[in-house]
């Protein structure tokens, strides 16, 4: 089987039979609560026949429980992704992060997989040009096997990729969620100019210097002078108004441009309303906008999930602004990293990344605003902080401002929000240092108005980022920090079951009562909610390891019944 960029030798991670049974046990969601799910409070036992010729039939080895389940369930019909599905006539399996090892084979695909391989899988994937969700409104692994077809496994680069039997089934399910928070500091926006697109410049005053080779495009020029005119004279097609007054009157400021160039003073209107014309994925540059931290209305779920970037420089060459170290997106090194809404599942993942990140932050301030979620962060993470000797500072999240104050003056150098909520956004802003960077992780409503010091980026050095989602390159990069030994997911693993306390697990992630992850073990049935702490062996150094799960499955296979 091909590789993205990891190969191992895979083999069955216990001695648990990979034959497919004739019945396979479902949590069927049709709408409604928590304790809707399934039938009557109960799993749904479900005939299953063999891989037909386009199928492989793969067996959960675990599942973790995400606060994308949670939102899916409190929105049911609701839901975007179910606009055009009645679940009520065909419900939705959820559960999309996942540890597979493959049972059986169809024709198509054996000879690229056999049984007993173990999978990870990334459950965003494409068809046809549409973005599909496998545990969403594909069929997913809240259950004991799952069925993957070519919409899965086809393609040079399929969206399943194997993993080494010395790695626990729980930590490949978590390789999803750390996925995503290891997306959030790669290169996730466009840093240049798109070839070919649609590119908006406009000047406020004249000066700039134009170093840089401009894309043969679709332009549209605001008070042009003449070096901004050589600059653009092989575009493919031009347009060309002597104001903004009359560009806004022409029509044309309502088509969205790929990239747009604000050159000299803008106040903050003007600024916002140039922002408002960005096309997804779109970069917006600024030379010596002079706006400082005079705050810009932007729609901040664009930036998080519209893939919008932000790039300036004082002035006035243009090609400063695309310079590698304008385009910063991992924490810095050293510095004084502020996370904000820490406490939960993601946050944690944040938090856990920064402190064993090599060459990362050396304070890291963690809030929340709930106690035992507090409590947790310095339990779970102080030792690992000492460990790796760095400064680990867990607050309320009302005490940021004083506790920055006093730690880092200037500002924190990166602030990571992790929360859907506005007025945590704000406050990180303004506690975000001139040349810091705001990364904007959780999801918000669309057209919800935020205040951002947009014009830091041109004065400052500052970075407005935002990120949703992962690939299996991502996927891929934290299985290597595993293997390697530099990341240990474990430690962010807090509770156990089985397949039937599927939904005390959602009630509680849904309740905060549980910081961390649970992963739910399907083949072990009765399991009830069960912390790490009370089943891992004594005076281990990691929290949940290889041979608890083992242990724990083995004990799981003796208690079955026989014959």
């Amino acid at each position: 089987m091909r590789q993205t960029s990891m190969d191992f030798t895979t083999l069955p991670s216990t001695d648990r039979s990979t034959v497919t049974p004739a019945v396979n046990r479902t949590w069927p969601f049709a709408g409604g609560g928590i304790r809707d799910v399934g039938i009557e409070g109960r799993y749904v036992e479900e005939p299953q026949g063999p891989a037909r010729a386009d199928e492989v039939i793969a067996r959960i080895d675990a599942v973790c429980i995400c606060s994308s389940d949670l939102k899916i369930i409190r929105m049911g019909k609701a839901h975007p992704l179910f606009a055009d599905r009645d679940l009520a006539d065909s419900p939705a399996v959820l559960g999309h992060e996942m540890a597979l090892t493959v049972c059986d084979v169809g024709e198509r695909w054996r000879d690229r997989f056999r049984a007993g391989d173990r999978l990870g899988l990334q459950p965003a994937i494409m068809v046809e040009g549409r973005r599909r969700t496998v545990g969403m409104d594909l069929p997913g692994a809240f259950a004991e096997f799952i069925r993957l077809d070519g919409r899965v496994l086809a393609g040079e680069e399929p969206y399943v990729f194997p993993v080494p039997a010395d790695v626990s089934a729980a930590t490949i399910a978590m390789l999803e969620p750390y996925a995503c928070v290891e997306a959030a500091y790669r290169r996730n926006c466009r840093t240049s100019l798109k070839q070919g697109g649609r590119l908006l410049v406009v000047e406020m005053s004249h000066g700039t210097i134009f170093d840089i080779e401009a894309p043969a495009a679709d332009v549209t020029l605001v008070n042009p002078g003449d070096a901004v005119m050589n600059w653009t004279s092989k575009a493919e097609r031009m347009a060309v108004f002597p104001t903004l007054e009359a560009f806004a009157a022409s029509g044309t400021s309502e088509v969205p441009y790929d990239d747009i160039l604000v050159l000299g003073p803008a106040d903050a209107v003007c600024t916002e309303q140039l922002a408002q014309r960005l096309a997804k994925g779109g970069l917006m540059v600024m030379v010596g906008s002079g706006l400082g931290r005079e705050e810009v209305v932007l729609d901040a779920a664009r930036i998080h999930y519209h893939e919008l970037s932000f790039l300036g420089v004082p002035g006035p060459s243009l090609a400063t602004a695309f310079a590698s170290e304008r385009s910063r997106f991992e924490l810095r090194a050293g510095g004084t990293a502020l996370i904000l809404g820490a406490g939960g599942a993601m946050g944690r993942i944040h938090t856990h990344r920064a402190l064993e990140l090599r060459n990362g932050p050396a304070t890291i301030i963690a809030t929340s605003r709930k106690g035992e979620r507090l409590r947790a962060l310095e339990a779970d993470f102080a030792p690992l902080a000492r460990q790796h000797g760095k400064r680990l500072v867990v607050i309320e999240d009302g005490e940021a401002e004083a506790c920055v104050a006093e730690l880092a003056p200037d500002g924190c150098d990166d602030v990571v929000v992790v929360a859907p909520e506005i007025t945590l956004i704000e406050r990180g802003a303004r506690l975000m240092k001139a040349d810091g960077m705001l990364v904007l992780f959780a999801g918000m409503p669309f057209g919800q108005p935020c205040r951002l010091p947009l014009g830091l980026v041109s004065s400052g050095n500052a970075r407005i980022t935002g990120s949703t989602g992962s690939n299996v390159a991502d996927q891929l990069a934290v299985l290597a920090r595993v293997v390697e030994g530099s990341l240990e997911l474990s430690g962010n693993l807090e509770v156990v079951a089985g397949l039937g306390a599927l939904p005390d697990a959602l009630e509680a992630v849904n309740a905060g009562r549980v910081s961390g992850k649970i992963a739910i073990y399907p083949s072990l049935l009765d399991l009830p909610l069960t912390s790490v702490d009370a089943l891992r062996a004594p005076g281990q150094a990691v929290r949940w390891s290889l041979a608890d799960e083992r242990r724990l499955l083995d004990a799981g296979e003796a208690e079955k019944p026989r014959g």
